[in-house]
Formats: C-alpha cells, structure tokens, sequence
C-alpha cells in the first residue's frame, strides 16, 4: 500500500549531509587522540593541526592564517564544542583560503551556535560560490527573520549560482517568516526558464514547510494549482503527499485524474491520497478504474481506499476480483482481505482455498491468519499435509496465530524438527524464532548459535532471551557481548547475567589502556545497568577526559549509581554540545531508568526545554518524553504546533523518532482532542507512518 514519505524536509534532516561526512571522518584516526596522548604523556610536541586545535578555545584569531593542511579534523573541532565558536566565525572574515571559510561555515553549521549569525549573514558577500553556498545552508540550519534581507538580495542577482539559489530557496522554508512565504508562492506559479530547468519542485518543499503560516484555504489553493500541472511529474507527486496530509475534499476533482497519470508514483500517491481524504464522492471514480489497473500495487491502493470510503461498494468489488480470471488479481484480492481484517471477508477467503494456483491459496491462508475467527481453523487444518511446503508451512502459522499461539508443538514437530527441516534451512530458522518468540526452550541452542554466527539479529532473539531462566544462555550473550557485540549491551543490562560486574568493568579498563573509546562508552552503559557502586571510582577516574563522549557517558553511570554531583556536569557538557550531537545525547540521557537520578536530572532538563534556542530545548524535551510520554507529551505538542518552524521540525523529528507503544497511544490520546488543523495534520502522518 502507498504511504506518505517519511523524508519530510525537516531542519534536522538537512543537516544529513554534513553529519554523513563528519561520521566518515570520525571513522579515521582522530586527532584528537593524539592530543590526549601527549596530554596524558607529559609530551609538549604537538603537530600544527593539533596547535591550532589547542587555540581555538582561547583565542577568535586562531584560524586567521591557518592553511586548509593545518586545519583541524571535523571531529576534533566538534569535540571542542561551541568554545571554538568565536575562532570559526572570525575565520570567515579573515582567512583567505577558499577551502579553509568553507569548512569554518560548515562547521558552524554543526555547532548551531546562534552567536555566529552575523558573521555567517556578512559572509555571503564572499567573492567564492562555495563559500557562500556552505553559508547559505548554516543559516538555513539557524533560521532567522534577519537573515531575509541578505538572502532575498543575493537570491535576486543574476551573476548568482543556480545552486546557490536553490540553497536560498531551503533557507527560506525553515525561515517562518511572512516575507520568505509571498517570495516562495511568486515563484511557484512562474514559468520555468529554459537555461535554468524546472526548479518548482524545491520551491514547493519550501513552502510545504511554512504550510502552518498560511491561511488554510490558500494553502488548498496551491496544492490544487500543483496537482493540475502537466510538466513537472516531480511536483505533482509531492502535491499528492500533500493532499493527502491535508484531507481536503476540494482537492478530490483534481486526485481522480491522476490515477491515470503516466507515472506510477503519482498514481499511487493520488489513490492514497483520496483514501485517506476519504470522500464518498470518489467511490465511483476508482470503482471504474478497477478494469484498467494492471498492476498490483495499484490495485491494492483502490481497494484500500473503497473499504475507507465505502465498505459497502468495498465488498461487491472485491469479490469479483476474487473471482477473476487472472491468478495475480485474485492473489491480491485475498492478500487486501487479509490486510483489511474485516470478518465479511471469511467466506471470500475460504473459497480461495480451492483455488487451482498454489499461490492464490498461499495468499487465502496467510490472510484467514489475520481476520481473528478462529471458527476458520478446521479448514485450514486440511491443509497441515499438503504437499507444497509453503502452503503447509503458512497454513501451520495460520493455525497457531488463530489459536492464540497454543499450537506451538505443531510448529516443532512439522517445521522444526522435521524432515523437511535439514532440507530449508529458512524455514526451521523461522520455526525457531517464532517458538523463541513464545519461550520455547527446546530451540535455545539453535537461537543461540544462529545470533553467534550472525545469522540472526538481536530482535530475533530477544524474547526468548528475557523469558529463559536459563544461566547459560544470559553467560553466551555475555561472552558475544565481550567478543564486541556492543548491540546487546541493553539486553545484558535487563538480564544481568552472573560475573557481568567484572567483564564490564574489565572491558572499561581495557578500553581506556588502548584508547578504544567506543567500548570504554558501551562498557559505562552495562557498569550504569549491572548498579554495582564497586565501579565508581574508575568512573570517576576519567571526570576530566578531553573526549566529551567519554565525559557524557561516564557522568550518566556516575548519576544512575547514586552520585548526583554527576548532574552539574552533565549539564555543562550538554551546553557546549555541537547540535548535531544532540539526537545522540538524547539516545543516552534517555537511557537512565533511575528514580533518583531522573529526578536529579528533571529539573535541569525542564527549564533548557523552555529556553530560546530551540535545538537543545527541544532535545532536553525529548529526554523527558522517553522517561513520562503521558506528562512530557504536552511540550512535544506545543513544540508541533508552533509558528516557529525550526521548533515544529524538531518536535516533529524527537516525536517520530521515539517508538514507544505508550506514546503511540498519548498520541492517540491527543488526536481525539487536537482542534488545531495542522497539528491534527502532524500528529495523523506520524500515527500512520508508524500504523
């Protein structure tokens, strides 16, 4: 079925790029490390980079005569923090090397330090395109009203980039600014220019993020110009996404032709589209367009969208393409059935299971296994002998799901253990999963051996792992876990498995002798989960360290085993962060399951998730999300329905990101009370993205 696309330009996601290639940098030898060696070596030779790195903090000039040779590494600045602002933003001023004002705006541009705007706004006088083109995209990064003048005039300049341009037109979209909104619907309804290219498109994403300044109906109105446009194939589908956001009946004349568009994208999104508007009107329309579909997906969308919009005509339709003449349509008729969950469907779906194609039966059995009517066990149970191995094996599945997973034995002896077995290696490592998934230990050494082998993923395994009782299977993690199987550190911190104390606390040893940074902060993890208050004083060995990561995760062991002075320095290291650290500070913070620690960290928390600068306010707020979704949910709401896109964005991104079932239903929850037409918007997109 189509769906809404979940890459939704948000200013977080705009900064990909730049977090791409620091992550890749990151990968090499930092060196930084090198600069902590010889602090911790007593050695006083320091090359020029890691010279230069050590004036960055104390002195704005020290990138004035730097060479792009002699610039620090992307990590190692970052590292530093926003104390190397002054010293970046001086550097665009007054270096004159291309390449060395470039990597300061890009840099800039991570550590999402405000205080450098006006020198990125006096930089886009810079003689160079690329220059300019990374400054462009940091004020993008920190939306301001005052950037407008400077970027609308540069944007008006013919001896302009047309990339440079484009870059502006993104800048505009994240400005939430009344002047950038009237430029970006000018250019949407110009003609494109022969020598420029059809550039509506990006236009249109920036406007689609200012949607929330706009008079609702204007915004209709735009959308319905967009859909009836014939020459940009790329527009039109991102008008369909946008219908679909906006549930407006007025855009249903202009959806009901693009089911015939010749890209398969756009008719797809237009059927999804008015599913989810879900207008009476358009039954007909896409009850005729049933004999012209000639492809799956698409016929899948309309039948989605009839069962939305009348399930009364839904039936009769999808009955005669039960019936049909061709497999692959009636194949797809029982697998909508199955998806739809609706009991009128049993009768279909069982006269399915006589059909001549093994694979339309295949498709009846897996769907009867979703409708919840157990009364549809016994005619299944006719097909536990078949001789076709995946119409046996569905059928099987089919039956224990109907039963409430109480045929589990079925499942051992048939697909597991059976002769079958040794011949589809695939078919018993689902039978073992799935008996794992209901704590069978029958298969624990074969889970056990599978994950060891890297044939199978963690989340294959988990349940099985919380629900055995068995000490061996918690001391095999615990040993893959040493072996650097770092994805298990969460599980090993639920089970905590006999002897854990020592190999976590010998593992962060080990990790600081040779400098292996990442254990060291795994390690810090499982020393904060297994509780022991023996590890403290390695913990606090490394209060000082110049690697801020390392800091941040041995403070929030240091927290959750009881020393609340961890908490002021949290917080400091937590200010100086670059913002594109933030989702991963997030990721740690969130981590802390502590009472007491919690609450030595809430109301630090809680007064930066109220503070001006948006980036580590809505961060801090997403901490308190993952810890109360019922109590913290309310500045989540407020962050997504802002007149400030930069903070709608990142409520936005913080609130997706977080999956939890208890906030999947607060979410619910507010939906039904939401008034306000675009929040109602978001907070729909995410509820079905996550559907």
């Amino acid at each position: 079925m189509a769906t809404n696309s979940k890459d939704r330009p948000t200013t977080r996601k705009r900064r990909a790029g730049f977090a791409a290639g620091a992550l890749t940098l990151a990968l090499l030898p930092s060196l930084l490390l090198g600069v902590n060696a010889g602090a911790e070596e007593g050695s006083s030779r320091l090359s020029p980079r890691e010279r230069v790195l050590a004036q960055m903090a104390k002195d704005p000039a020290a990138l004035i005569n730097v060479s792009y040779g002699e610039m620090p590494a992307s990590p190692d600045v970052l590292n530093l923090g926003k104390r190397g602002t002054a010293a970046l933003a001086r550097c665009l001023q007054d270096n004159a090397n291309t390449d060395v004002r470039a990597e300061c705006a890009r840099l800039l541009r991570a550590l999402g330090d405000r205080s450098a705007l006006p020198n990125l706004r006096a930089a886009l006088a810079d003689w160079e395109p690329s220059v300019r083109y990374e400054v462009i995209q940091a004020l993008e990064s920190m939306p301001d009203e005052e950037s407008f003048e400077p970027l609308f005039k540069l944007y008006q300049r013919d001896d302009e980039s047309q990339g440079n341009r484009m870059a502006i037109v993104d800048a505009l979209g994240a400005m939430s600014s009344q002047r950038a909104v009237r430029v970006l619907r000018s250019e949407l309804r110009k003609a494109p220019k022969k020598d420029e290219g059809d550039n509506r498109g990006r236009v249109f994403t920036a406007l689609w993020r200012s949607r929330h300044l706009m008079a609702r109906q204007t915004l209709i109105g735009d959308v319905a110009h967009v859909l009836g446009l014939k020459d940009n194939d790329w527009l039109v589908l991102q008008g369909t996404e946008a219908a679909a956001e906006l549930q407006a009946k007025q855009l249903v004349n202009k959806l009901v032709p693009l089911m015939g568009h010749r890209n398969e994208e756009v008719r797809n999104k237009a059927v999804y589209a008015l599913g989810k508007i879900g207008d009476p009107t358009a039954t007909r329309a896409l009850i005729g367009h049933l004999p012209k579909v000639r492809e799956a997906r698409m016929l899948n969308n309309i039948a989605f969208a009839l069962e939305r919009l009348n399930p009364k005509a839904f039936f009769p339709a999808i009955e005669k393409l039960a019936a049909h003449k061709q497999a692959v349509i009636r194949l797809n008729a029982a697998f909508v059935l199955g998806d739809v969950k609706r009991p009128e469907g049993l009768p279909m779906l069982e006269k399915s299971l006589g059909d001549p194609s093994d694979f339309v039966r295949t498709s009846a059995i897996v769907a009867l296994g979703k409708l919840a009517e157990p009364k549809a066990i016994p005619n299944l149970e006719k097909f536990v002998g078949d001789p076709n191995p995946t119409i046996r094996e569905e059928a099987i599945y089919a039956i224990n799901k109907l039963s409430g997973d109480k045929k589990r034995d079925l499942i051992y002896k048939q697909l597991y253990a059976s002769k079958d077995a040794a011949k589809r290696p695939q078919m018993r490592e689902r039978a073992a999963i799935t008996l794992g998934r209901l704590g069978d230990t029958r298969v624990r050494n074969y889970l056990l051996g599978c994950f060891e082998r890297y044939q199978c993923n963690l989340w294959e395994i988990d349940d099985f792992a919380k629900q055995d009782k068995d000490p061996r299977t918690a001391g095999r993690l615990l040993l893959s876990w040493a072996r650097g199987r770092s994805v298990l550190t969460g599980l090993l911190g639920d089970l905590k498995p006999a002897g854990g104390v020592a190999v976590a606390n010998s593992s962060f040893d080990e990790a600081l002798a040779h400098r292996a940074y990442r254990n060291a902060e795994r390690s810090s993890l499982l020393i904060a989960d297994f509780g022991d208050s023996s590890s403290k004083q390695r913990l606090d060995s490394v209060k000082g360290h110049k690697q801020a990561w390392i800091r941040l995760y041995t403070g929030v062991a240091r927290l959750r085993l009881g020393e609340s002075v961890a908490t002021a320095d949290l917080m400091r290291d937590y200010d100086n962060l670059p913002v594109e650290w933030l989702p991963r500070a997030v990721t740690l913070l969130s981590t802390i399951k502590e009472e007491a620690a919690r609450k030595s960290l809430k109301p630090e928390l809680e007064k930066r998730s109220k503070a001006p600068d948006l980036e580590p306010a809505m961060a801090a707020a997403a901490v308190l999300l993952s810890w109360d979704p019922e109590n913290a949910f309310f500045r989540m709401l407020d962050g997504l329905s802002s007149k400030i896109t930069e903070e709608r964005e990142l409520a936005y991104y913080y609130i997706e990101r977080d999956d939890s079932k208890k906030l999947t239903w607060v979410m619910r929850r507010a939906l039904s009370r939401e008034q306000r037409p675009f929040t109602r918007d978001q907070l729909r997109v995410i509820l079905d993205d996550r559907g």
